[in-house]
Parts: C-alpha cells; sequence; structure tokens
C-alpha cells in the first residue's frame, strides 16, 4: 500500500514537472509584463506606494491588518460601507506571510497577487494547451497578462488567483474530472463573487452528463457527436458519470455558500451579503438603468469621458469575441463559463470604469485571437508591443487623477 502510495505521487510530481518545462516561457512572458508596469510606474511616480493603497488595494490592505469590522465606522465617525464585501483567502493569505516577519504587510500584498498571477498564468497555459497546442497556450496566457485592466495583476488584487482557479476548473472538465473541478471552485468561491460563474459551469457539465446517461440507459445511442463525449475521449476516460458530476457541483459551492453564512452571521441578516454590497452603491441593472448609467459616465461629471468610453468599448469587444467561441463545440465549458462571467459582470450598476476588470477573469474570450493565423514572429512582435502599451497605460490610468478599479 505505501509503495502504491508513493508511486503515485512520484508519478504526479513527475507529470507536474514536465508540465512545468513545457509552460516556463508564460512565467517569464507575465514577470516581464508587471515588471514593466512597474517600470513606468517608478518613472513617473518616483515610487510604488500607489500598488497598494489605492483603490480596492487599500481596502485588501486595511482588511488584512485589522480583520473585518461591521458596519463599518468612516474617518469622520459616521456609519459608511462594511469590508465584509471583500472576499476573506486573498487577504488571510497576505496576513499569513506578513505575520512571519520576512515581508511586511505591503510587500506581502503585492507577493501574494503576482504569485497568484503566475499560478494563473500557468493554468491557462494549461487550458491553451488541453485545447490546442503549446504555442497557444503561450499566445493565451502571454494575451490575458496585457487583456484591459490587466493592471489589477501587478497591484495588490486577487484577480490573479482566482483566474487561476478558474481556468484550472475549466482544465479539470476538460479532462473530466468534475470533482477536482469543484474544488477549484470553493478555492475561487473565497475569493470574488464571480465564482457564480464557474459554479455554472460544473453545473452545465453536470446536466449534459445526466442526459448522456439517461440517453445510454434508453438504448445504445451512439453520442459522439456531443462535446463532452469527444472531450472524454481525448482525455482516455470512459462513459458519463453523473453522480461525480453532482459531487462536483455540491462541492463547488461551498467556498462561495460558507463566506456567505458569515457574512450573514455578522450581519444579522439572511442575506447580509447583498446589504453589504448596497452600502458601496451595487445594484442590479435593466436596459434603462444601463443607458443612464451610459450618459451619467459621458456626460456627467463623475468619471473621465474618455475612460467611460474606452471601457464601454471594451465590454463591446468581449461580448464580440464570446460571439466567436459560443457555437465552438470543443469550448463548451468555456462558453459557458464566459457567458455566466459576462452576465454576472454586466448585469448590476457598478463604477464603470470597474466592468473591465471584473471581466479580467474570462480569459477565454481571448482565444479567438490566439486561432488567427498570424506568422510567430509576427505574432511574438505584436504581443511585445502590446505588453510596453498595456504597461504604460496602466501606469497613466493609476497615477491619473479622479479614477478607480
Amino acid at each position: 500500500m505505501r509503495r502504491t502510495v508513493l508511486h503515485t505521487v512520484r508519478t504526479q510530481l513527475g507529470r507536474v514537472a514536465r508540465h512545468l518545462r513545457l509552460a516556463w516561457p508564460v512565467f517569464v512572458v507575465f514577470l516581464l509584463q508587471r515588471l514593466l508596469t512597474l517600470a513606468f510606474v517608478c518613472q513617473e511616480a518616483g515610487g510604488l506606494g500607489k500598488l497598494v493603497t489605492r483603490w480596492d488595494a487599500g481596502w485588501y490592505l486595511r482588511l488584512a491588518q485589522g480583520g473585518y469590522v461591521y458596519p463599518g465606522i468612516a474617518r469622520d465617525g459616521s456609519v459608511g460601507a462594511s469590508n465584509l464585501a471583500y472576499f476573506p483567502l486573498f487577504p488571510w493569505l497576505v496576513r499569513r506571510i506578513g505575520d512571519t516577519g520576512l515581508l511586511s504587510s505591503s510587500q506581502a500584498l503585492v507577493v501574494v497577487s503576482w504569485l497568484g498571477g503566475l499560478l494563473g498564468v500557468w493554468a491557462i497555459f494549461a487550458v491553451g494547451n488541453a485545447l490546442y497546442d503549446r504555442w497557444a497556450g503561450i499566445a493565451l496566457s502571454a494575451l490575458w497578462g496585457m487583456a484591459p485592466a490587466s493592471l489589477a495583476l501587478t497591484m495588490g488584487y486577487p484577480e490573479g488567483m482566482f483566474t487561476a482557479a478558474a481556468a484550472a476548473a475549466l482544465f479539470c472538465l476538460i479532462r473530466r474530472r468534475p470533482v477536482w473541478a469543484g474544488v477549484c471552485a470553493v478555492v475561487a468561491g473565497l475569493l470574488r463573487p464571480s465564482v457564480v460563474a464557474v459554479i455554472m459551469m460544473i453545473g452545465v457539465y453536470f446536466l449534459v452528463e445526466l442526459g448522456r446517461w439517461l440517453a445510454r440507459r434508453r438504448g445504445p445511442a451512439n453520442d459522439s457527436s456531443d462535446p463532452a463525449s469527444t472531450i472524454g475521449q481525448r482525455a482516455g476516460t470512459d462513459g458519463p458519470r453523473p453522480a461525480r458530476a453532482f459531487l462536483g457541483v455540491v462541492v463547488s459551492t461551498l467556498g462561495l455558500g460558507a463566506f456567505m453564512v458569515y457574512v450573514g452571521v455578522r450581519t444579522g441578516e439572511l442575506f447580509g451579503y447583498f446589504a453589504v454590497q448596497a452600502q458601496w452603491g451595487q445594484r442590479s441593472a435593466g436596459l434603462a438603468g444601463y443607458w443612464q448609467g451610459v450618459q451619467e459616465g459621458l456626460f456627467g461629471t463623475q468619471s473621465p469621458t474618455l475612460l467611460v468610453a474606452v471601457t464601454i468599448a471594451v465590454c463591446l469587444g468581449y461580448l464580440l469575441l464570446f460571439c466567436l467561441i459560443a457555437f465552438d463545440r470543443r469550448l463548451v465549458w468555456a462558453s459557458v463559463y464566459a457567458a455566466a462571467l459576462l452576465a454576472v459582470s454586466l448585469s448590476h450598476i457598478t463604477f464603470q470604469h470597474v466592468y473591465a476588470r471584473q471581466l479580467l477573469p474570462a480569459f477565454v474570450l481571448l482565444i479567438p485571437l490566439v486561432r488567427m493565423r498570424v506568422p510567430r514572429g509576427g505574432a511574438i512582435a505584436a504581443l511585445t508591443v502590446g505588453s510596453l502599451l498595456m504597461s504604460w497605460g496602466s501606469a497613466q490610468f493609476l497615477l491619473a487623477p479622479g479614477t478607480g478599479m
């Protein structure tokens, strides 16, 4: 028994090592993209303090240092928005590293964010490599590292770690490992509310597996045209397993559910999390609400007109890219994840410039760009120029007054 366990562990470690050897370029590219942004920020501001104090990064830093507070007390003593709106895993990791004494809280915030980003590009590479080939995985990771709002990957934000968990869940579904996908969703559920998209992806996987199982019980039908069947054959597995898929769905809800219960207990309300979100001005929106938000952003005085216009263009661009993957049978789980993330991110009114950051984990929407027939030399040149421009633009956005992310 012990020899069997040791052999299994060695086999798995060998696979990880081989995968790391394949994926090493994505780590180099990601770090270079982050260092470029740091260089531009230092050149413009002479320091890196805003990476850990501006916008939500400052909230995460204070949460790591002082824990949750309810109700929130503003500096003037009035009752304000509570930091219960922020999920716990990211600040918890920052605090644990800070408690070692090796790094300050500010340094730990950036380190955890960058480590999450490195895990993110690794998981994205795994998805691209599983669907297409090694070059597709590298290009997909590089594109994500320079996507709109990729500044969050340089600052003290959990977007990199959340994307890593979501991409790992998608990779597990491609390999027909729904329980492990559920475990990845537990991690994502302790990082961001966007985990709803991951849970829906695993839920649709269960429905497809259940449908295939029922079809087989009715008769020996040939389901080779089913995308799930094709993926299963590529992964080297046999027929549908709805029980395991259902277990994956149940497990996937545990992280989000645990935090919702915790917030409910702290606030004394059954739907306490939504009450906290309301304190921050978050609310659902219909078409009329969206039009009003666009008008306020473009013609009001709260946000720069150019910034809101760029945000609208980014959202429309993501919607167009979704149309390019929605009918690809190989991308069935990716399409479900992207659709759910678009719906969750764009179905409420928030600060206009936050939408791009909320859509940053939608890395699967970049797949059509990877599949474009571009010579490899031209693709590398485009990625290099794009990284330079995005790094410069990120620095300008970080240092500009009156903006937020």
